[in-house]
Formats: C-alpha cells, structure tokens, sequence
C-alpha cells in the first residue's frame, strides 16, 4: 500500500497539540510548585463546591505521564504506513494529553487563588482544548492517506453444476483479553455491589458483563461464502454477525482495510456500511445494491472474493 509523503508541515501540526501540552505542564509544575499548597481541591460537587481534598502532584505525574504517552503515540502513528489509522491514533493521543494538562494547570490556578468552587464554564474550556487539538492534528494526516484501492477478485473457472463454497477463520487476541478484563471488572464491580449494596454498581456491573461478553462473541469469527452470500457467524456461540443474500451484492472485490476508515476495531457500523475489522490487511469488499457495503478483514480475502464473484456470476440479474 503506497503512503502519501510525511511533509514538515503536516508532522508540525500532528505533533502540536500533545508537544505544546507536553512543555506547558512542565512548565506550569516547575513554576508553580514552591507555591502550591500542600492539599488542594481534587474533587466538586454537583454545586461546584469542593468536596475532596488532596495532594496536586499524584495528578501532575500522571498528566505528564499521559502527555509524554500522547507525544510517543504521535510520533509511532506518522510512522505509520496506514495514514488512516494513524490518523485515529494521533486524535486519541491530542484529545488526552492537552484536556488533561488542561485539567491539572486549571486545578493549580484554582489552588493559587484560594477559588472553592469549580465554574461549568472550565468544562467547556476543557471541551474547546480537545476540540482545537484534534482540529489542528488530524485533518492534515488524513489527507496524507492515499485512496484505498478496491481489486475485483480473480475468475474462477468453474464447472457447470459444481458447488462454490469457501471458508475461513479471523479473529483477534486482543479482543479475547479485553473480554476476559472486562468480564472481571464486571464481576469484582458485582461483588462490591454486595458490599456496598449499591443500586447503581448493579447496573455497572451488569453493563460491564454484557459488554465483555459482546467482544468474546466478536473475538473469533467464522466466514462463509456460498450459495447463500456471505456470512459472519461467531465461532464460538453460532450467533449470525453479518448475513448478505447474493441477491443483495451488487459487486465484490477485496482491498487493503484500514481501521481508521471505520473508526477503529471490532464490529463497526458507520453511514458506508458494516464492516468486522480485527486489523490492518486485506479484506473482502462488498458493495450492495442500495449503495453501502459490507466488509471483513481476512487473510484470504482475494479468494474468497473470487468464490463470492463466481457465485453472483451465477445468480439471475
């Protein structure tokens, strides 16, 4: 896959916000220490008032700490060959890095002035900083992404009367751990709720199973072409992710998928269509009838592109 050229302009712009974060909480701790009391306010009430009190420099390390993340992060996706991912990458580290810096310096100012209570008005400044940051370093990285070619699958030679059918499995590590994770979040959330008797732990704890019983579904994936179109099905559980009728697909071919075209990973539903993406790789590319698509990153995309293009070459207009 070509990549469009790293310009000094759009590195600059890419790197603004997390570096400009960076040096101005630096700055603002080495400035603002000797004055600093010893507790300030970490937490307010829904009126604003302070109801939390503690010491500011667990929170400052813990900025910079993200804010040096945030500029590595920056740094690793120009490099990267997918621009569009990249691009997701580099939106993530500008929204963390300058709202938390922001975060810290306005608890410090609030500290130097004796101020008790938290204004709405600095939600909104934190709000505004993740804005312009992701205005300023995203755009001109997602401009540099070359078009993302869509190849038209090979012609099988096929027999009159035989059977096409083909098959393959995909799924991802990372979405098995973070289920697992997730699932015993929920159940250390569900045992605290009897502790604590809780009402609203009960429903966290709910959500949190539900949630990583939803990405082990996702987590391995079985897909199918034959005479019934293309199917996901969960390999585990046999619960249908994706089902397209050949009656439906207008065309199909199979292309290098990016995550950061469809907003990342996993099963992602967006105003082009549905897509299952586990990684960046090829993937077959289905385009319906009604104008969206249906796309799943595989490793042997172009030949089960070509299985599903025998298929609709056979399927009545």
């Amino acid at each position: 896959m070509t990549t469009a050229r790293t310009t000094t302009g759009m590195r600059l712009a890419a790197m603004a916000p997390s570096t400009v974060a960076l040096g101005a909480l630096a700055v603002a701790g080495a400035v603002t220490a000797p004055q600093l009391p010893s507790l300030v306010a970490t937490h307010f009430g829904a009126d604003g008032r302070a109801d939390g009190f503690g010491s500011p420099w667990p929170f400052f390390w813990i900025a910079l700490a993200v804010c040096a993340a945030s500029t590595l992060t920056t740094v690793l996706a120009l490099r990267s060959r997918d621009r569009r991912t990249g691009a997701l990458l580099v939106l993530v580290a500008s929204l963390l890095g300058p709202v938390l810096a922001t975060a810290w310096i306005v608890t410090g100012t609030l500290a130097l002035t004796g101020a008790d209570r938290f204004s709405p008005w600095w939600t909104l400044l934190f709000l505004a900083v993740g804005v312009a940051a992701a205005a300023i370093s995203v755009p001109p990285v997602w401009r540099s992404a070359p078009p993302v070619p869509v190849r038209s699958a090979p012609s099988l030679d096929v027999a009159s009367g035989a059977r096409v059918a083909w098959r393959s499995h995909v799924g991802s590590t990372w979405f098995i751990v973070m289920g697992i994770a997730v699932i015993v979040l929920g159940v250390v959330t569900a045992v605290w709720t009897t502790v604590t008797s809780s009402g609203s732990a009960v429903v966290s704890g709910a959500v949190l199973l539900v949630a990583g019983l939803a990405v082990l579904v996702l987590a391995r994936v079985e897909v199918t072409v034959d005479r019934r179109g293309l199917r996901v099905t969960s390999t585990g559980t046999r619960i249908p992710i994706m089902r397209v009728p050949l009656e439906r697909i207008e065309s199909c071919g199979w292309g290098e998928v990016s995550p950061g075209e469809w907003g990342g990973w996993g099963y992602r539903i967006s105003g082009r269509g549905i897509a299952y993406v586990t990684r960046s790789g090829p993937g077959i590319v289905v385009r319906l009838r009604g104008g969206s698509a249906r796309v799943v990153t595989v490793a042997d995309a172009e030949r089960g592109a070509a299985a599903l293009g025998a298929l609709l070459a056979e399927t009545p207009a």
